[in-house]
């Protein structure tokens, strides 16, 4: 074997490699309630991966930050019912986030750098709402309209 397909037989095996930490980063996971979600959309490859499964949740969440809306990462989410119970968490989600709540009201508290967002919603059936979250500048008078 020469030096050449040494190298490239390393690349494929390389690939190989991410691929499979790559599937296992895109599995659905659920809470100890039974909350499914999945977070992900770093890259290019991940930000597909997570449109094919969007359908499959009632809740998908985009955090962005700046005028320009670059995306947000580790960003704390908490999910309260009407009854202010926590029924979700996460910690350090990535921009994407989809997460299959109950048919309900939801207030959901999301934090950036330690700035926060506040947004109610309604899940009404298995119907998929899109909500994006932005931090414009950090600052709590630069909240969504929607608001609480």
């Amino acid at each position: 074997m020469n030096i050449k397909n040494f190298f490239v037989s390393i690349a494929f095996i390389g690939i190989a490699i991410f691929q499979v930490v790559y599937a296992a980063e895109q599995q659905i996971r659920a809470t100890k309630n039974g909350i499914q979600y999945l977070t992900g959309g770093i890259g290019h490859e991940e930000v597909v991966e997570m449109r094919a499964h969007a359908k499959k949740f009632t809740l998908n969440l985009i955090f962005s930050e700046g005028e320009d809306g670059y995306s947000a990462t580790a960003i704390n989410v908490n999910i309260y019912n009407t009854q202010n119970e926590l029924v979700f968490r996460l910690k350090n989600a990535k921009p994407m986030l989809y997460v299959n709540l109950p048919v309900g009201t939801y207030t959901i508290l999301a934090t950036n750098n330690g700035e926060k967002l506040r947004y109610r919603l309604t899940i009404d059936g298995n119907n998929n709402q899109k909500v994006i979250l932005n931090w414009k500048e950090a600052n709590p008078s630069n909240m969504p309209e929607e608001t609480l």
